[in-house]
């Protein structure tokens, strides 16, 4: 495996590296639920950025087409019965909780899937070692500005992912 901050590493490992730093996660969520951004994407863009890989408009649609069905029909309704389960009963039964710790676990393994569906869209040639962050933030903005979320949002996450 290699190191994810490599562009020979796999989007999967890429992710769960980014996504753990500090405030990336908190971010990535705030897009997801007040701008309707697909985390998975998000993560994608800057991962395509990283391996030299500038993404336009078409190859957007294309990945969103790609990926919709599944993100709708199986990672959102387990989102959304955890969540529910959250709210419906707290936090302090702990049957119920081992019960959204498993949902959280079936959520975990379809965005895996979902990325596996992401990264068969991306250039599988021969990536060199060179981090191209100009392009993790053009494909980061062409995503984000499909969803008319402000530059600002846009720097704040690069500037987690990168530093």
């Amino acid at each position: 495996m290699s190191s994810p901050l490599s562009p020979t590493c796999g989007l999967w490992e890429f992710s769960l590296y980014h996504y753990a730093r500090p405030g990336v996660s908190d971010l990535c969520l705030r897009l997801q639920d007040e701008h309707g951004a697909n985390v998975n994407i998000v993560l994608w863009t800057l991962w395509l950025g990283l391996r030299g890989q500038l993404l336009d408009a078409a190859q957007l649609a294309q990945a969103q087409r790609k990926v919709h069905a599944w993100d709708q029909h199986y990672i959102l309704p387990l989102r959304q019965l955890r969540r529910r389960l959250k709210v419906e009963f707290g936090t302090s039964d702990d049957s119920i909780e081992a019960v959204r710790t498993q949902i959280k676990q079936a959520e975990l393994l379809a965005e895996k899937h979902l990325q596996r569906l992401l990264e068969a869209l991306s250039d599988s040639g021969e990536q060199n070692a060179v981090v191209h962050t100009q392009m993790m933030a053009d494909n980061l903005r062409v995503y984000l500005h499909s969803l008319a979320v402000s530059e600002n949002i846009a720097d704040s996450l690069l500037k987690l992912i990168i530093s």
